[in-house]
């Protein structure tokens, strides 16, 4: 056994390539080892932790197994040059003299030594990775430089603390290779400038949420209503605040007890609603068809668009899920009149600047290239327009304080270099921002072959308590839950 050992060892080191070749196979082998041992005793899966089963690894170690006989092969030929009789010569006999059996001593302890280096390199290398590729600097900076704007609004949304590919990929290897191979184009696109500016979306390709977002939300246990509270300022010189406050029916059919309805009743088991959209946007819906448990199937159609049947049969159709409404639970682009309304309530001191709703609107309608956004032209706008109006006499500290912070939202939200701006991306929840969000499907213009519509019926989903109201029925509750 032991001089079989120093044969092989002796052989490994013949030749630089098939050193290299030793060391790959070994990299190879240890890293399927730790992947399987973290996937399976760990009883976790990385999403990009499949790069190194199925595809470093099987090249590592493929690759080292081709390397290897052709680096044997290429000291056989050395030796043959330096002793022709070496071509007569048994296999046996070639190998041995091949296997350096006069220095075979000082091979082994190099042979070991590194394969003690290779295998600790290895395990720093998997378990490193496997941390770093999961991470959000991984697809938003280093990666993915095109997805910048997309990344800036990542570190601010409710999920900045899930990781990108639980959402884009989720567990296991499969999707993870699916995702990439889909994804060759979009290297090619980001290696060469080519790609499409703005950034369209829906993304096509996305997992089905049943199996990304319901790993942590459940639409089937959302039940009962929420109180939901949004807060308003006026274009007047006192800034006025404003409160509208909204009943909202979750919904949630499958709760002991609970009665069918509620807005979450859209993707509920026993109920499949199935639905066209015009060029793949999810906007303008022509035909919609409601699958119900023990109900036959109603299809309803947009009295605005006439679709006949063979262009209906032809048209790509899919299944409504959470991502239809929810479109952007991370990356959330909001309107501008939303950014300063948040702005006033995270700093409520900003108030006492007179008209700063109504200017701070005005300068972020301007348009400013990239040069101008990083040398802060829309604080300089804000400032200009006080100078301008000087008779409103703002407390210089706060107007500082409110041009730092409109400058910091024309920066998050307007990306001129991607052609994006107010309003480029959609949002589908609700419908107070511009955008027709539930009205869609739920504008009484969809009706079905017996008349009847999809209703607009605001009671559906919410019941109004307050609509944009100073000093609303509720407003003393709604001070004291602000504090």
């Amino acid at each position: 056994m032991w001089r079989l050992y120093r044969l092989i060892v002796g052989i490994s080191t013949c030749h630089p390539l098939a050193k290299l070749g030793g060391y790959m196979v070994t990299f190879g082998t240890i890293s399927a080892v730790v992947y399987t041992a973290v996937t399976v005793f760990g009883r976790t899966e990385s999403a990009y932790g499949g790069i190194l089963f199925l595809i470093l690894v099987p090249l590592a170690f493929f690759g080292g197994l081709t390397l290897f006989p052709i680096g044997v092969y290429l000291a056989y030929k050395k030796h043959c040059l330096e002793d022709p009789s070496l071509r007569e010569k048994s296999l046996g006999e070639i190998l041995l003299r091949l296997s350096g059996e006069q220095d075979v001593r000082n091979r082994i302890i190099a042979f070991i030594l590194f394969s003690i280096a290779n295998v600790a390199l290895t395990l720093v290398i998997v378990m490193a990775g496997f941390e770093y590729m999961d991470s959000a600097s991984f697809c938003g900076l280093l990666c993915h430089k095109v997805m910048e704007p997309e990344y800036v609004l990542y570190r601010r949304s409710p999920h900045e603390r899930v990781p990108c590919v639980d959402c884009h990929i989720g567990p296991g290897a499969s999707w993870f290779v699916r995702s990439k191979l889909s994804g060759l184009r979009q290297v090619y696109a980001v290696t060469f400038g080519t790609y499409s500016r703005p950034i369209p979306t829906p993304v096509e390709h996305l997992r089905p949420s049943r199996e990304t977002c319901e790993q942590c939300h459940w639409p089937d246990k959302f039940h009962g209503d929420k109180l939901k509270i949004f807060t308003h300022y006026d274009n007047d010189r006192d800034n006025t605040k404003r409160y509208t406050a909204l009943l909202l029916k979750i919904g949630g059919p499958h709760a002991v007890g609970a009665r069918a309805g509620g807005i979450h009743w859209h993707v509920s088991q026993g109920n499949r609603v199935i639905f066209m959209s015009e060029k793949g946007e999810r906007i303008d819906i022509p035909w919609v068809r409601l699958e119900r448990m023990n109900e036959p199937p109603v299809e309803y159609r947009f009295t605005g668009r006439s679709i006949s049947d063979a262009e209906l049969a032809a048209a790509p159709k899919r299944t409504m899920e959470c991502v239809d409404c929810h479109n952007r639970p991370t990356h959330i682009y909001r309107t501008a009149d939303e950014e300063l309304d948040e702005m006033f309530n995270l700093w409520p001191e900003l108030q006492k600047v007179p008209y700063l709703k109504k200017a701070s609107g005005e300068v972020l309608a301007m348009r400013f290239d990239e040069e101008a956004i990083r040398g802060k032209a829309a604080r300089a706008a804000l400032l200009d327009w006080y100078r301008q109006h000087s008779e409103e006499n703002p407390d210089p500290a706060l107007l500082e304080q409110a041009a730092e912070q409109v400058q910091e939202i024309y920066s998050r939200d307007v990306w001129p270099r991607m052609n994006i701006g107010w309003g480029t991306y959609p949002n589908h929840i609700g419908h107070n921002t511009g955008m027709p969000g539930c009205l869609r499907c739920h504008g009484n213009n969809h009706l079905s072959a017996e008349g009847k519509p999809v209703r607009a019926d605001c009671r559906l989903c919410h019941t109004i308590l307050a609509l944009k109201e100073e000093k609303p029925p509720l407003f003393d509750f709604m001070v004291h839950k602000e504090k």
